[in-house]
């Protein structure tokens, strides 16, 4: 009987590699993956460097044959959150969990990959491990325009999704305004122009507009989720501010026209402030839906959960993914992953060894099934 690798023994190396962001360096992770992919047999390793402003990013592919299906993992961090007992970047075992920065979001995603690789050899597979996208998402989007994209159809975009196969999310834009009036002495106020105010009353009103639209999008998705962020300006009681900024998003829900939900937000600024600059989005990211997931199931992707448990099937995520940015370029999608999105981003950030090894696992039978076995 063949040994399997031990996905939490690997996870603990990929822990040890600082990539929280937004300026860590991501090469250094990004070559050792990428030596990784060589040594479990790929056809072809390129390894990519995505610099960007203050940082240095990166990505590793790997191909198997030509790819029609794609596997993808994040491989950076969002930077230690306070509360953390012990060093975030030195992971603990415990016997049933492994804690370290990463270790749910997404290392240990990248670890069963790399375990479920030492059991199966697959055929027309490719291997994304990407930076960036707890950033701004260049590297998925460096790679989307590259040539290695071309022919992938589908994408298994590993996330924390307590091993559930997520198939929808909401997508994010935010949107700003500036106002600038004169500013001057307080005494004057009743005269002079008061930023901070107009923009309150924007704030309200495009309040207003979210909860006019409680009820609003399909079923699991009621709501815009609209999100007054922020309102700047201002600098003592005595002095009536120059100017203010006010700062908002929306989460618009799978099959919503974003581009027509920034048209309603800045009519609306139009008529409450004429004069306020709108800027739209300050952030966009599309929501997402999986377009056919019987092509996955009929790929040989089929996790435990989904088809043997009663009310197990595909799941609604209440976060983004870089699912919705492989859609758009019009690779199908899902969403699948070991452990829970409420240890994501959490001090002492944790993943289920169990869900190591139900991962490596079940992906072991998808990379099995590409070779029709």
């Amino acid at each position: 009987m063949k040994t399997m690798t031990d996905p939490a023994a690997l996870l603990v190396e990929l822990c040890r590699f600082r990539t929280d962001q937004p300026a860590a360096d991501e090469r250094p992770l990004a070559r050792h993956l990428a030596q990784a992919l060589r040594a479990r047999g790929a056809d072809e390793v390129t390894l990519v460097e995505v610099p960007r402003p203050g940082a240095h990013g990166a990505y590793a592919f790997a191909r198997w044959g030509r790819p029609r299906l794609l596997l993808n993992a994040h491989l950076d961090t969002v930077p230690p959150n306070d509360g953390w007992h012990g060093d975030p970047f030195e992971p603990r075992l415990d016997g049933t969990t492994v804690r370290a920065l990463g270790a749910c979001d997404t290392k240990g995603g990248i670890a069963a990959i790399l375990a479920a690789l030492d059991a199966e050899r697959p055929r027309d597979l490719g291997v994304l491990f990407s930076g960036d996208e707890e950033h701004g998402s260049t590297c998925v989007k460096a790679f989307l325009g590259g040539p290695d994209a071309a022919g992938i159809e589908r994408a298994i975009v590993f996330e924390p999704t307590s091993c559930r196969v997520g198939t929808r999310h909401r997508g994010i834009i935010a949107v700003s305004a500036r106002l600038v009036g004169q500013g001057g002495h307080s005494s004057r106020a009743d005269t002079l122009p008061a930023p901070l105010a107009e923009l309150g009353r924007l704030a309200a009103a495009w309040s207003d507009w979210g909860r006019a639209r409680a009820a609003a999008g399909p079923p699991g998705f009621p709501g815009m989720c609209l999100n007054i962020a922020r309102l700047d300006g201002g600098v003592a009681f005595n002095v009536v501010p120059e100017e203010a900024t006010l700062l908002a998003s929306v989460r618009p829900p799978p099959g919503a026209d974003c581009r027509a939900v920034g048209d309603e937000l800045g009519a609306i600024a139009a008529r409450v402030v004429p004069g306020a600059q709108v800027t739209f989005p300050v952030a966009d990211h599309e929501p997402f839906q999986t377009r056919d997931l019987g092509a996955f199931a009929a790929a040989g992707f089929r996790p435990a959960g989904d088809a043997a448990t009663p009310g197990a099937g595909p799941i609604d995520l209440a976060y983004w993914t870089e699912a919705a940015l492989l859609a758009a370029a019009g690779i199908d999608a899902v969403v699948y992953g070991p452990g829970d999105i409420a240890q994501a981003h959490a001090p002492d950030e944790w993943v289920p060894i169990a869900d190591l090894l139900r991962v490596r696992d079940e992906v072991s039978a998808l990379l099995r099934a590409t070779r029709g076995a």
